[in-house]
């Protein structure tokens, strides 16, 4: 009998501001569709993408009606919630219910123990051969990454990293693209040209700040080191989702684009004809960018690099433990691209430890001068800009500050809403014991980020409710 697995992007908190944004299909659910579709011939395989597609009642409904087998959910913070109530409405049907993605890897002890007997495993890391193994019914035993409950004790099986060489070709043909392009469509995501279908791929996975670092004191990535696809295969990505799919603009969600410059630059000796004309997006770190390496990535096609300035300020950069950054390589960094005419997102994390009215004025002029520098370049300012507030990711320097800071509150609980936690962060960073002093300073870490925003024409920041911004 055919096995059915519905792979579920959980649907956002909708008091997040991040609940609102989001324009391109879920890559990591059709990766993880690739992978299992090209080992399995007989099987079905449903994505559900709680953030554009489906909502909490069509999922439910939709789990009701076609009963999988499997119950796969990616979940963040802001979804967790969610994600225990779909995982009743697969529980009472007899589906396996698996948590995946960052958040659910670095919780994945918590959510097992406060929830054993309705989430019957974490897939952590990379769930490739996890969710593969449940589907052809393997011993537990041998399927890896896999974090589950038995006789009243956590069990962790083997571990597993993916290969991205052995990587399956992208495939988003299990995808209906009209109701993203419908919000691209209705948003306000400018750009010099139109953009009707926006897709997403990944050259590589992790950052090396963290390969021999904890990372930024805010960053809560499960995985160490940096591990990239071919070149080959990077460009047989892009090729099939610019010709096959007809994405006008692609973004590469790897955090560390340039982490090899030698990778850099075989990618661009061995760029080769695309028919479809396309704009790309990626990630890179300011310290690896300097002019020649600019040209390269003008060569490879790449039109705008959000780079994390994350502060304006040199003692909050420090103290973010930002490694080889500073507010002058990020301005260096946007002069470099902005001459090979590329734009620029700079990214701001406000309320970084250190934060104080000074510095959040430092923070707004450092922004000026990115628009100046982008407008002076490319004659228009920059596409988009954010000023994201603090999130003390699970798994992060400040998480684990508040870990022990208040272990009865956070140890082995595998949900503390996100503004909660936030409350917290600034309780022990800053010393902001009262609700009146937190709320005060949040707002003005809010007015900061209303002056970024309005600086350019879109802004998708992470970390604020959505009342914020009215």
């Amino acid at each position: 009998m055919k096995k059915h697995i519905a792979l579920i992007f959980t649907p956002i908190n909708k008091k997040y501001k991040d609940a609102l944004t989001h324009y391109a299909p879920p890559l990591g659910l059709v990766a993880l569709a690739n992978y299992i579709s090209e080992r399995l011939q007989n099987v079905r395989i449903s994505i559900l993408d709680g953030s554009v597609t489906h909502s909490m009642e069509d999922i439910i409904k939709f789990i009701e009606d076609e009963k999988p087998d499997i119950v796969a959910q990616s979940v963040q913070l802001i979804s967790y919630e969610n994600s225990l109530v779909i995982a009743k409405s697969a529980h009472n049907i007899g589906s396996i219910n698996v948590l995946g993605g960052q958040h659910a890897t670095q919780m994945a002890d918590a959510i097992i123990f406060r929830q054993q007997g309705l989430i019957d495993y974490v897939s952590i890391e990379d769930g490739e051969e996890s969710l593969l193994g449940l589907l052809e019914e393997r011993d537990i035993s041998e399927i890896p990454n896999l974090v589950f409950m038995k006789d009243g004790k956590i069990n962790r099986t083997k571990y597993f990293q993916l290969d991205l060489k052995n990587a399956p070709k992208l495939d988003y043909s299990i995808v209906d693209f009209k109701p993203y392009q419908k919000l691209l469509n209705e948003s306000n995501f400018t750009n010099p040209n139109p953009i009707n279908n926006y897709l997403r791929v990944y050259s590589h996975k992790g950052c090396g700040n963290r390969k021999n670092s904890v990372g930024c004191v805010f960053c809560g990535r499960a995985d160490k080191g940096v591990r990239f696809k071919s070149p080959e295969k990077f460009w047989e990505d892009i090729k099939i989702c610019a010709d096959e799919f007809k994405a006008d603009y692609i973004f590469d969600v790897g955090d560390d684009f340039l982490y090899n410059h030698d990778w850099v630059s075989k990618v661009a000796e061995i760029k080769p004809d695309i028919r479809k004309k396309f704009e790309l997006g990626i990630f890179a770190r300011a310290n690896r960018v300097n002019l020649s390496i600019a040209k390269k990535l003008k060569k490879i096609g790449v039109t705008d690099v959000v780079i994390g300035f994350e502060s304006g300020d040199e003692e909050v950069l420090r103290r973010c433990n930002k490694r080889d950054t500073s507010t002058e390589t990020s301005l260096i960094a946007a002069d470099a691209l902005a001459t090979a005419g590329i734009d620029i997102t700079a990214s701001f994390v406000l309320g970084l430890p250190g934060e104080n009215s000074e510095s959040l004025k430092k923070t707004i002029k450092c922004a000026e001068k990115v628009v100046n520098i982008i407008t002076e370049k490319l004659g228009r300012p920059p596409r988009e800009m954010v000023g994201n507030l603090i999130e003390p990711s699970p798994g992060s320097i400040a998480y684990n500050q508040l870990l022990k800071a208040y272990p009865g509150k956070y140890y082995l609980n595998d949900y503390v809403p996100l503004d909660e936690m936030q409350r917290d962060y600034f309780k022990y960073y800053f010393g902001l014991d009262s609700l009146k002093s937190y709320l005060e300073f949040r707002k003005e870490l809010n007015k900061a980020a209303q002056e970024i925003h309005g600086l350019v024409s879109f802004s998708d920041s992470q970390g604020w409710l959505e009342d914020e911004f009215v």
